[in-house]
């Protein structure tokens, strides 16, 4: 009958229809068998093979146990929540506004003071609007207009504080560069804004200028702590780490930069700051993340050769540990629980572990899964590594925690009965000196005496005990504030596992796009799901099968997957005019496919052919 490489390679795409009728089961089968056979050899002919990411292969296909929290839900809850001026938890404000500046102040840590920290008080709005709330009229106050008294004008960026703005000095980490970047995804979300349109093309001639002053284009050099805008010559906080892998955080908006300006030295420069990251490969906190994509539509759209394995090897902390200090966890089991696609500091030895935190583990899926527009050769294990993300994460706030694994269970029994609020981190063990807890939600306050009374190792079990698991300290609102970018993307669908990821909505200033979703297999059999393709008739094209794979479908489409498989589909119009350019195949003038790998076969060879759907399934709603 079939071969084990053709069943692998069949995927089989169904529209809901009307059932079989008894009688005519043994002809339709039949056709369904010439049809498996003619569909299988022609995607099998035409699919693009599947490249390996090192430590995305050293997790297993389905986390254990596998419990995907709806995000989406979650993390509209969490910014009603933590935007509301009126909520009070333990009797302190998550959020304060200043009626009198129309700005607004929140604590990085829950219960403390607020402030102005970007990556606290920026992020959320971000994270609200891709989770489809609207921060310009939440709670009565106007967060997004808010958010513009962050930009410096002077310097043409936004700043990680308002007092900041004017200083020359820009930081080539979280506490700098990061803020310019949100400040252009705030643009992105925003695009008729006449302010952010100004900012954006600003903070593009600014990331232009420190990439010149890091010798882009002829003499890339980012081994540096930042940039000096008064004196165009590198500078920054002396956080030895922040020399590295900080480089696509200045490529990224060059990119978006050439894009709204048409400047081709920003398009040089972000050619030249993303070869050198190739050349210096390197990853810590969240400035890196956005390399993989950066890289990729490079490649994609501009006819770069970049290395994206080697990109993508930094991005998962493969080479060398002094450049690579933090990875994502990648065959890491504690206490029985998979604790795969975390983003954080990792060690090896006998008693391997990790220190894994919130901002980068949830930024990571929004950055990366979008790559498979371009390149769908890694479509499944991108699909694996944020299968693994979304299931994790829910550690990071203590969910399915007892009380031994977290250090304020008592205090989120009361305050935070839905486990909405993040721990700043999830360790493979807790900080007491029997290390006998495993995986330990928790966070750097206590134990090192942020705030608070430093508590040691061998005191940290009674001291949990007399009070601090009735108090907040390591619940980090700066980390939390980022869950929308994984609620935003991320849908469930009827099958524990397969989720549903947006390739579109964080490829921010992306070309015209139709809807875009990354699907995953984790099971190891084939797999019947349903999604919602939306309301108007669509002629679906997979990515990584380079062809049709159903057409004219409207509402919920049944979808079947092979194990350990796939599917990047594209919602297009149905009747659309297909067309060639090059590699590239276009649906009514908007790229469906980039070509980054030479198909044997032409798109649209299937459309109007026979399929298992129209076989099985031949009525379409």
């Amino acid at each position: 009958m079939f071969g084990r490489a053709t069943v692998s390679a069949l995927l089989v795409y169904s529209n809901k229809g009307d059932r079989l009728r008894r009688t005519c089961v043994l002809p339709l089968l039949l056709a369904a068998w010439v049809a498996i056979v003619s569909v299988s050899r022609a995607h099998a002919a035409a699919a693009v093979e599947q490249r390996s990411i090192a430590r995305v292969r050293l997790m297993p296909a389905a986390p254990d146990p596998l419990v995907v929290r709806d995000w989406r839900q979650v993390s509209r809850q969490y910014y009603d929540l933590i935007l509301d001026p009126a909520a009070r938890l333990d009797g302190k404000p998550l959020v304060v506004i200043r009626t009198d500046a129309a700005a607004f102040d929140m604590p990085s840590w829950v219960g403390g003071q607020a402030g102005d920290e970007a990556f606290t008080c920026l992020i959320p709005l971000i994270g609200a609007r891709l989770a489809g709330m609207d921060p310009r009229n939440l709670h009565g106050f106007n967060y997004v207009q808010a958010a513009k008294s962050w930009f410096d004008e002077p310097n043409g960026v936004y700043r990680h504080s308002r007092s900041e703005r004017g200083h020359p000095v820009y930081h080539a980490d979280i506490y700098g560069y990061w803020a310019g970047l949100e400040g252009l995804m705030l643009a992105a979300q925003y695009s008729e804004d006449a302010d952010f349109r100004r900012q954006s093309r600003a903070a593009a001639k600014a990331f232009l200028r420190i990439a010149q002053g890091m010798g882009c284009p002829a003499n890339a050099n980012f081994d540096a702590l930042g940039f000096d805008f008064q004196k165009g010559v590198p500078a920054g906080r002396p956080e030895p780490m922040n020399r590295l892998g900080h480089a696509p955080s200045v490529a990224w908006p060059l990119l978006v930069g050439f894009g709204l300006t048409g400047d081709r030295a920003m398009l040089d420069c972000a050619r030249a700051a993303m070869q050198w990251h190739v050349d210096h490969p390197g990853r810590y906190e969240v400035s890196h993340v956005m390399g993989p994509l950066t890289a990729a539509r490079l490649n994609a759209e501009h006819g770069c050769q970049l290395d994206l394995d080697r990109v993508l090897a930094a991005w998962f902390g493969d080479g060398d540990p002094q450049r690579t200090p933090w990875k994502i966890t990648a065959g890491a089991r504690s206490g029985g629980a998979t604790c795969d696609g975390l983003d954080g500091a990792c060690w090896g030895g006998q008693e391997p572990g990790f220190h894994a935190f919130a901002m980068g583990t949830l930024q990571g899926p929004a950055w990366l899964v979008p790559v498979v527009r371009y390149d769908p050769r890694y479509a499944r294990d991108i699909g694996r590594y944020a299968l693994h993300a979304a299931c994790s994460a829910r550690l990071l706030q203590g969910f399915g925690l007892d009380w031994d694994h977290q250090d304020h269970k008592d205090w989120k029994d009361r305050w935070d009965p839905h486990c909405l609020l993040f721990y700043e981190a999830l360790a493979s063990s807790d900080w007491g000196s029997g290390h006998s807890f495993h995986p330990y939600a928790t966070g750097d306050p206590i134990r090192l005496g942020w705030g608070v009374p430093k508590i040691g190792p061998h005191e940290y079990y009674a001291q949990k005990r007399k009070w601090f698991s009735g108090s907040s300290h390591n619940l980090a609102l700066y980390m939390g504030n980022h869950v929308g970018f994984l609620g935003g993307i991320l849908a469930l669908t009827d099958v524990p596992g397969i989720l549903r990821w947006d390739c579109v909505a964080t490829d921010w200033f992306h070309a015209p796009a139709y809807p875009t979703w990354l699907f995953y297999n984790p099971h190891r059999e084939a797999k019947t799901f349903s999604t919602d393709v939306g309301p108007a008739a669509a002629n679906l094209y997979d990515v990584v099968q380079r062809d049709f794979v159903q057409r004219a479908v409207r509402g919920r489409a049944q979808l079947v997957l092979a194990p350990d498989a796939a599917a990047v589909i594209v919602a297009t119009p149905a009747g659309g005019k297909i067309e060639r350019d090059g590699r590239r195949t276009l649906i009514q003038g908007v790229v469906v496919d980039y070509g980054s790998e030479a198909s044997s076969s032409s798109p649209g060879s299937n459309l109007g052919k026979t399929t298992i759907s129209t076989v099985i399934r031949p009525t379409a709603r």
